[in-house]
């Protein structure tokens, strides 16, 4: 939790003149609820791995988590780290974990690779510390390793301008560039990717009903069950509009994306959303599309999930379609 500084000239109550007295108790309800958030990030942070983090760059922000063994950094589409930074080689530099440590290898790059301002001898490979500044180009990154606290507090930092004040999770411009990114790369790869398009059934009567403010408690419960709990930390999940929601997912089939949608769905139906003392009755109806060879670009593929979606509406709500089942 990251804690506004006191305003300027501010002091201390205890050395103010003629400060209140304060409870002692009150005190320590309040440090042990702070213990108990930090106790819980922690515990959310062991399960991050290694990442770079864009400090100079677009998306400013953003985490590339280092989830296989070697992974290319470069402009090609086909990298593994795809960074969209005109200066940097089309593979630039290699990560890699040799000996428990995670390494860094400049490929030859026509402008060099710099950690911490020293460049590295074309072919050559240092291993990384924590807080390592490494500059590619233009483009400075950040290196953090696994389960560290910090890589928590840039995911909820990230951009302001690619994220959703209310929910915390990405807008829809900043899908729509990952979108794009994401689909070029698997169809360069020939990976697989798919996508999740859901929104929340009869979210007017919600608002309608118990009003706005009951609106946006729904809707902040509901990305943060979805994304502490059923989300790897290399999908995107973004807020595409109202409450309609996207969650690209790379490396997935139609068959796994549809299996976590489900789980979702039922996450979702089985979730207490009490607000007020009253349990709001929320649900939610998802579509599910594959990229396969018909599909001939990202926008046909978010439109075949979003498709998908409203077919899911159609018949009832609160259930599962895939696009051309």
């Amino acid at each position: 939790m990251v804690c506004p500084p006191p305003p300027p000239n501010s002091q201390d109550s205890s050395d103010a003149p003629n400060a209140p007295n304060v409870d002692d108790s009150d005190k320590t309800a309040v440090i042990s609820g702070d213990q108990e958030t930090l106790k819980k990030e922690l515990a959310r942070a062991k399960e991050q791995a290694a990442c770079l983090i864009i400090i100079r760059g677009q998306p400013q922000g953003h985490r590339f988590f280092l989830t296989q063994p070697e992974m290319i950094i470069g402009r090609d589409q086909a990298a593994d780290i795809v960074v969209s930074d005109q200066s940097i080689s089309r593979k630039h530099g290699k990560i890699a974990e040799i000996g428990g440590k995670v390494t860094l290898t400049d490929l030859g790059s026509s402008n060099g690779t710099f950690i911490n301002d020293v460049r590295l001898e074309p072919g050559s490979t240092r291993p990384l510390e924590k807080e390592d500044m490494i500059k590619m180009g233009n483009s400075i990154f950040k290196y953090l390793p696994a389960g560290e606290l910090e890589i928590l507090f840039y995911g909820n930092l990230g951009s302001a301008a690619h994220t959703d004040s209310l929910t915390r999770i990405y807008n829809k411009g900043y899908l729509i560039e990952a979108l794009e990114a994401e689909f070029k790369r698997a169809k360069a790869l020939h990976n697989d990717f798919s996508i999740l398009f859901f929104d929340l059934d009869h979210f007017k009567k919600v608002n309608d009903t118990y009003g706005h403010d009951a609106g946006d408690f729904v809707l902040k419960e509901f990305t943060a069950l979805i994304r502490s709990s059923h989300l790897r930390p290399k999908d995107v999940f973004a807020r595409y509009g109202g409450e309609e929601f996207v969650v690209l997912l790379s490396a997935t089939g139609a068959k796994a994306a549809a299996e976590l949608a489900e789980r979702i769905r039922a996450a979702i139906e089985a979730h207490a959303f009490i607000y007020e003392g009253k349990r709001l009755p929320i649900t939610t109806s998802l579509g599910v599309a594959e990229m396969h060879a018909g599909v001939t670009s990202a926008q046909t593929l978010l439109k075949a999930a979003d498709k998908a979606l409203y077919i899911a509406k159609d018949a009832g709500r609160n259930r599962v379609e895939v696009a051309g089942a």
